[in-house]
């Protein structure tokens, strides 16, 4: 143990020397103080964290379901396990951190708290300034839900610290789920790994939040046998950011997304919806049966779009989720159902938090994790020192939320869809010398897929040296998959000093490959008003000229889809403007 206030010098010294893969400089977001004091509460401590805890505190939880009598599904308290929440009592042993040449204690019920308290900001700030969306994504001037709530009062009864609480519950050793097994387990709050959340979460079919997942590794980030206090931190964190990922997917944050639709319109659906636990029952959903199925659910239409957001009883409209017995099902009402009982315990978690304990959740957030670099984590930790002021100690209820906004309005937040800094020499950078027509997918050694999409003049795909297969590359109906391989593997085995590219093209009805140095991708090089080979077309009925023609986009255009006359005349993306087929009047 180390009690007394941390040497700034010698945490200051080790930062220096510490090294974290990439620097995330390329953020664009920084909250201010007003932007993020405008998403809290409007009560008299807006932060003030109601994270249910406390001696004799005891939630029902894992429930099966019954019919209700009704034609539609009931929480059944006859089959339910309980558990009494008291962090202070269950957790009481102490976690042990280096940090330099110093060993730090921390009790582990401390972390616990700290983790769901700062996931649910987290979440709370990316997915209202996160998602690239100029104005922010949900309307903060409007009321939210049947009871014509504050934005602030909403999150934090549907998705504040309580909902981390009882997805912990649900799926983690706090509620006996995901015991220490020796082979490992998909992490405390079962974001999965190496592939599914985790690989969206990466980047993969260009969403995600690359910036920050490209470089982190998520045994070190998930595994609860392997990180301090089961890794409930980094597990919380990245639960945090994979909410914002479901919520952009569904908010019109993809490129190839129609804002039109009502598949884009979540934000809308959850603001109006008469049902007053709508955030936590869609996000909880879309959770466990990912962030699509809302597409196909709820979101599916306009008649099922507004009908969904004027239930009461969400849950229980068979026009709004397929009626089924299984475990999303039962998923969707669990977690709210534990959320609002620790909500409305009125019995919340406070301890005293040191310096010393804030310093150590810090520096685990960015430099065990590696959310933050170091000169982050330095710009981050000063801030939240002067929280203390003249003291050694907060109360963790009345306080620590201040501690949350420093991190959130000193450097700038991670957005969604951010591409990520790429070293040229630990990857094959794999380009075209195409304006269209040629695919390319590739997997890494767990079978993860690693990219997928169409490759044209000037668009890279970095793909990793070791472990890296390519699936499918076809120019049109041309298989080249396999020359594509055996030449992806003499590139990614040369020893030159300099990286090296594979660049792909077509002559003579087969694929032709080079091995040259790596090129910096070229500078766009468009004129005004003419279709551009490496530009994408997000905005329906976008005019564009090409070869002598007048075109204009049904829907998302992507890179490198080349408008021609016929097919743009009859059914492509892209039709002659005025044609017959063309619903762009």
């Amino acid at each position: 143990m180390n009690p007394g206030l941390v040497k700034k010098t010698t945490l200051l010294t080790f930062i220096a020397l510490s090294t974290i893969a990439g620097s995330h400089a390329y953020a664009s977001k920084l909250v201010t103080s007003a932007e993020y004091r405008a998403l809290l509460p409007k009560t008299s401590n807006q932060y003030e964290i109601k994270l249910g805890s406390g001696s004799g505190l005891t939630v029902r939880y894992h429930c099966n379901i019954k019919d209700d009598g009704k034609g539609g599904y009931a929480l059944d308290p006859a089959q339910c396990q309980s558990r009494e929440i008291d962090f202070k009592k269950s957790y009481p042993n102490l976690v042990s951190i280096p940090i330099g040449q110093t060993q730090y204690s921390i009790e582990e019920h401390k972390l616990w708290a700290m983790a769901f308290a700062h996931a649910a900001m987290n979440s709370m700030v990316i997915m209202q300034y996160g998602l690239n969306k100029p104005n922010g994504t949900f309307n903060l001037s409007k009321p939210f839900g049947p009871n014509k709530e504050s934005f602030g009062d909403y999150f934090m009864r549907n998705m504040g610290p309580n909902y981390y609480l009882s997805k912990g519950l649900q799926e983690s050793s706090l509620g006996d789920d995901l015991q220490f097994d020796p082979n490992g387990n998909d992490g405390v709050l079962q974001v999965e790994y190496p592939g599914s959340a985790w690989s969206e979460l990466q980047g993969i079919a260009q969403g995600g939040f690359p910036a920050v997942f490209s470089s982190l590794d998520p045994k070190n980030v998930l595994d609860s046998n392997s990180g301090p206090a089961r890794n409930i931190l980094g597990s919380a964190t990245t639960s945090a950011y994979y909410n914002g990922s479901a919520t952009a997917i569904n908010t019109g944050s993809l490129p190839w997304a129609d804002p039109t639709k009502s598949t884009e319109k979540l934000p809308e659906f959850i603001q109006s919806a008469k049902d007053p636990n709508a955030l936590a029952i869609m996000l909880s959903f879309m959770y466990n049966r990912g962030p699509y199925a809302a597409k196909d659910q709820p979101l599916k239409n306009d008649a099922t779009f507004q009908q969904c957001q004027n239930t009461v009883d969400l849950p229980n409209n068979w026009n709004c989720f397929t009626k089924q017995n299984d475990f999303g099902t039962r998923y969707m009402r669990q977690i709210p159902d534990v959320s609002n009982q620790l909500f409305n315990s009125g019995k919340f978690y406070d301890t005293t938090l040191t310096r010393n304990d804030v310093t150590v959740y810090l520096y685990l957030l960015a430099l065990k994790y590696g959310f933050y670099s170091s000169k982050e984590y330095n710009d981050i930790y000063n801030r939240a020192m002067t929280v203390f002021g003249t003291s050694n100690t907060i109360s963790f209820k009345k306080d620590f939320g201040r501690i949350i906004e420093t991190v959130f309005t000193t450097v700038p937040i991670k957005t969604f869809g951010e591409t990520a800094a790429v070293d040229p020499s630990k990857k094959v950078p794999v380009t075209s010398t195409l304006d269209s027509g040629l695919y390319m997918s590739s997997k890494d050694q767990a079978g993860v897929v690693t990219f997928n999409d169409w490759l044209t003049i000037g668009k890279y795909a970095y793909l990793p040296k070791t472990g890296t297969t390519i699936s499918t590359m076809k120019y049109n109906a041309i298989d080249c998959t396999a020359d594509a391989n055996a030449w992806f593997k003499n590139i990614a085995n040369d020893t030159s000093s300099s990286p090296q590219q594979l660049t792909v093209g077509f002559t003579n009805g087969k694929c032709t490959f080079k091995k040259e140095p790596f090129k910096n991708p070229p500078a766009e090089t468009c004129k005004d008003g003419e279709w551009c080979p490496t530009k994408e077309y997000p905005t329906k009925c976008t005019t564009v000229k090409h070869k002598g023609y007048t075109y204009q986009n049904e829907w998302h255009a992507n890179k490198g889809e080349e408008p021609t006359p016929a097919g743009s005349e009859n059914w492509g993306v892209w039709r002659i403007q005025g044609s017959a087929t063309s619903t762009c009047h």
